[in-house]
């Protein structure tokens, strides 16, 4: 659809990875192929002192020294399950005018591998997350997607809130894109900022069970204006793809 303006007017579907696309957590899947015993206090410290890419970076180094390969850690992620239905959803709603993006703290890699491998890729207009690669020895490389220091209720290498705001903006003056509804779909603690940044036209989606329901119910509670956006809570793709449907 065009606008009076000659601009393209579309919705946007915005989505976490881990617990939202991948039913699991992408990262402790592959920590986990790392031998028991070398996963000590001394190594899950870094999480507290440094912060969660740093703890990963450290695993994936160890991963590498226990001589782990790539193909390990491949097989691993494709065989993380979807979260029931919602590769269904997704390709009804980029059959329906929707841009899909993806802002995750997991990386670029395993993303990348999940995607292609439950055949969603096509359906992806912009992933966002941190940057990853398999060097020529095989380590995993991963690095913080930016540092920042502004948003408390988000990680240093990750404000999901600033991505989406940019994004938004960037189609906006770069695209001749707009969108007339913004569903953000998430689990997780870091998935509260983009939510409480959404406006009228904004739906924060977070699934049902999980900390982002309890989150944002008390980053709202603590908001002295009104949050404008409508909240959609959801279990399975099934059931978001028929809340949203009656938004439409």
């Amino acid at each position: 659809m065009i606008s009076s303006s000659g601009r393209l007017i579309k919705r946007l579907a915005v989505f976490d990875f881990d617990h939202t696309i991948s039913e699991y957590n992408t990262d402790i899947v592959v920590r986990d192929l790392l031998d028991k015993d070398l996963r000590t206090p001394e190594i899950r410290s870094i999480v507290r002192t440094c912060g969660w890419i740093p703890y990963m970076q450290k695993i994936l180094r160890m991963l590498h020294q226990q001589g782990c390969k790539p193909t390990e850690i491949v097989s691993a992620i494709r065989g993380i399950p979807e979260v029931s239905g919602i590769k269904m959803c997704i390709e009804e709603m980029a059959r329906s005018n929707f841009h899909i993006i993806i802002i995750s703290d997991s990386n670029s890699e395993f993303i990348k591998i999940w995607n292609e491998y439950n055949d969603i890729s096509r359906f992806i207009h912009t992933t966002f997350t941190n940057p990853a690669k398999f060097n020529s020895n095989g380590l995993l490389e991963v690095h913080p997607f930016h540092h920042q220091t502004e948003c408390t209720l988000s990680s240093k290498n990750l404000c999901k809130g600033s991505i989406l705001d940019d994004f938004i903006s960037n189609q906006y003056d770069q695209a001749n894109t707009e969108y007339e509804k913004v569903f953000y779909i998430g689990d997780g603690k870091n998935d509260v900022c983009p939510m409480l940044r959404l406006n009228e036209n904004g739906y924060a989606c977070p699934r049902e069970g999980y900390i982002c329901c309890e989150e944002l119910a008390n980053a709202i509670s603590k908001r002295p204006e009104r949050y404008e956006a409508k909240i959609l809570k959801w279990n399975t793709g099934s059931h978001l793809i028929d809340l949203i449907w009656r938004e439409l």
